[in-house]
């Protein structure tokens, strides 16, 4: 929470006879972003639309404090789904820290979080409204640089044959 985003509170850790290590945390919010960023009957559009919007700028926010989520997808985003959505982070044993995120660490955040969420269901609108506001956020990159920087994303997780339908393309 230091750099102001939430992860669960630890309540034990330890190491098992095996030699494995053990975390046991709180819980935090019932369901993942992704449950309520894609579209689904029961998804508010306008709502939804919101959460989007919070979600790229808590990304962007994230990439501007320096950190790379070491398994960026939206199911270790969990969320609860008012407004402003409340965001807690987890799975964050691989985070890193920089002063300024390497841009190749900028794309495999993108690339990890934009692969896990279907496109069938989250729209050419919906990731236009998410990188506006990832962008509004973070603040790192020109126009120009936005518009190479999405292509990019887009580019590496459809040649990864994660796309999920060409019909939104």
């Amino acid at each position: 929470m230091e750099a102001g985003f939430e992860v669960p509170e630890i309540l034990a850790t330890g190491v098992l006879k095996n030699k494995h290590h053990y975390l046991i945390t709180a819980s935090g919010p019932n369901g993942a972003a992704s449950d309520y960023l894609v579209r689904k009957p029961e998804n508010n559009k306008a709502k939804r639309q919101e959460w989007i919007k919070a979600f790229g700028q808590y990304i962007g926010a994230m990439h501007k404090a320096g950190i790379v989520h070491g398994d960026l997808r939206a199911g270790n985003i969990l969320m609860e789904p008012i407004l402003p959505p409340r965001f807690v982070m987890i799975d964050i044993e691989r985070n890193s820290h920089h002063t300024l995120v390497p841009l190749s660490l900028v794309k495999k955040n993108l690339v990890q979080l934009i692969k896990r969420i279907s496109f069938k269901d989250f729209s050419a609108k919906d990731r236009t409204l998410f990188f506006k506001h990832y962008n509004l956020a973070y603040s790192r990159f020109n126009k120009k640089e936005q518009k190479a920087l999405a292509l990019d994303v887009i580019k590496l997780v459809k040649k990864q044959n994660l796309w999920g339908g060409d019909q939104n393309i």
